[in-house]
């Protein structure tokens, strides 16, 4: 996947497109102190420390750079009231609801994605599931927001629930994508596959799971191992039955 490129040619929407998305790089530029771009040398760290979890390696490196003002975009943000609607038509921001976007460029890229996710998440909290297959492949941006934990939140993030997921998750199953805690590519596909099967048609996880592994470089096998040292998991049975139809493709 390529680094982050600029925002959309405008000149086919005329003048006011222009000035528009003008106003709108020279406010990003201005917004409040940011959290500075990592050193070469913590970055490459970070790097390493993701590729050591089950399925990273290199594939990670091939993503692109934390983009330095990876971060959702408020109404105070941009230019005016109805500017969000008209950004978002023309491929310059991604809506998340009616009041906050990011910048269409910031999910083109590993880090990216874990830069904007980071913003969003509860803090502490590692992102799994939907959430982590969204970071890890890019796409749509997901219904809801996927964490592990055993608290309850009631309050929605940017027009999204969380969702919460209380199951075991040892050190051996999560990394780190820039400052995003998030489940390895292998622990998030078996996420996936223990989805509802309505949930899992809407969403092709089947497809999903295997673009993880295409990408990730590990094999159903790493998700079978998971998924014998977690028996009880809801849907585990049918989630073994699919990794060892797969197994023979891998």
């Amino acid at each position: 996947m390529t680094s982050a490129t600029a925002l959309p040619a405008v000149t086919t929407s005329g003048r006011a497109a222009a000035s528009l998305l003008h106003a709108l790089s020279s406010r990003a530029l201005s917004l409040q102190a940011l959290p500075p771009q990592a050193p070469a040398q913590s970055l490459q760290a970070q790097s390493l420390q993701a590729q050591s979890s089950s399925g990273a390696a290199a594939a990670s490196m091939s993503h692109g750079g934390m983009p330095p003002n990876a971060r959702v975009l408020h109404g105070s943000d941009l230019p005016g009231p109805l500017s969000l609607h008209r950004l978002a038509h023309m491929g310059a921001v991604r809506r998340l609801d009616d009041s906050h976007a990011y910048l269409s460029e910031h999910d083109d890229t590993l880090y990216g994605r874990g830069a904007l996710m980071a913003s969003m998440a509860p803090r502490r909290m590692s992102v799994c599931a939907v959430t982590a297959a969204w970071v890890w492949l890019g796409g749509q941006f997901p219904k809801t927001i996927d964490i592990l934990s055993t608290s309850h939140f009631r309050s929605l993030i940017f027009g999204r629930k969380i969702r919460v997921f209380n199951r075991n998750a040892p050190a051996s199953h999560l990394t780190t994508v820039g400052s995003l805690r998030i489940t390895t590519p292998a622990r998030t596909a078996c996420d996936i596959a223990l989805l509802s099967d309505e949930e899992s048609a809407d969403l092709y996880a089947n497809e999903m799971v295997c673009s993880l592994m295409e990408t990730y470089e590990f094999r159903p096998a790493d998700c079978l191992a998971i998924l014998d040292e977690n028996r009880f998991w809801q849907n585990s049975p049918r989630a073994r039955r699919f990794f060892d139809l797969i197994s023979y493709c891998f």
